[in-house]
């Protein structure tokens, strides 16, 4: 089990033993007890939606339009062992920032492009992923919600002048 699920069992506890010490406590008013009890709920939710999207776990979210992939992953589906298959990415939105995961539901085209990036990246052709509308003539693998990815060679970088 990792650290931080032992320290968020325990944070959730402390929370739970202080409720409890609030509704034997006499100097809280009933009001106060009942509010806090209808609340912690939300609390525990909206701090569970949080750990989702931090940094290390894949987001769920829209991908950005234009992006640089760095690695991918891919599960295949599998009926036998009830394995619906996904597809991890790990891109780097912009220049400048961090890069981070994604997941996709697994599609046998987009297994496809990306098997096809993957080997120009062996080749040292860096892939940027682009996304389109599902609707435009452009090549892509369908990733639902009416989008499509495509995967590219980058434009090589030119090396400043020598002064």
């Amino acid at each position: 089990m990792n650290n931080y699920l032992v320290l968020l069992s325990i944070s959730y506890s402390l929370l739970f033993l202080l409720l409890v010490w609030m509704w034997f406590n006499k100097q809280f008013g009933v009001k106060g007890k009942i509010a806090l009890s209808l609340l912690l709920p939300f609390l525990y939710f909206f701090h569970w939606q949080g750990l989702q999207e931090s940094k290390g776990w894949p987001s769920d979210q829209n991908l950005p339009t234009q992006f640089e992939l760095i690695s991918a992953d891919v599960v295949e589906p599998n009926p036998l062992k009830e394995v619906i298959g996904n597809i991890h990415l790990w891109i780097r939105p912009n220049e400048n920032e961090s890069p981070r995961a994604y997941v996709l539901p697994y599609t046998r085209a987009l297994h496809s492009n990306l098997h096809k990036a993957k080997q120009a990246m062996t080749h040292g052709r860096t892939q940027i992923g682009l996304l389109f509308d599902g609707s435009s003539r452009e090549r892509g693998a369908n990733i639902g919600g009416g989008m499509k990815l495509q995967f590219r060679n980058a434009p090589r970088r030119r090396l400043p002048p020598k002064k």
